[in-house]
């Protein structure tokens, strides 16, 4: 049983390569190139008050302040 398995299996691997389709990938290439940015742009903003500099997160995809004004050492 286990012989008759095992030419069946070799029959079936030498007569499916000739069978065998190559597929080759084409590249489509378009005439634009649409960028989506996900992660949002994030710096710091600094201010002097006193003659300290201050520093704060800012969100420039938001334009929103991030947490609060602390001492830039």
């Amino acid at each position: 049983m286990k012989k008759k398995l095992f030419i069946a299996m070799c029959l079936l691997t030498v007569f499916g390569s000739f069978f065998g389709k190559e597929v080759f990938a084409e590249a489509v290439e378009s005439k634009q190139s649409i960028v989506q940015t996900r992660a949002d742009i994030i710096g710091w903003r600094y201010k002097t008050k006193n003659g300290k500099m201050y520093k704060r997160k800012y969100n420039y995809s938001k334009q929103k302040w991030m947490g609060n004004w602390i001492l830039a050492v």
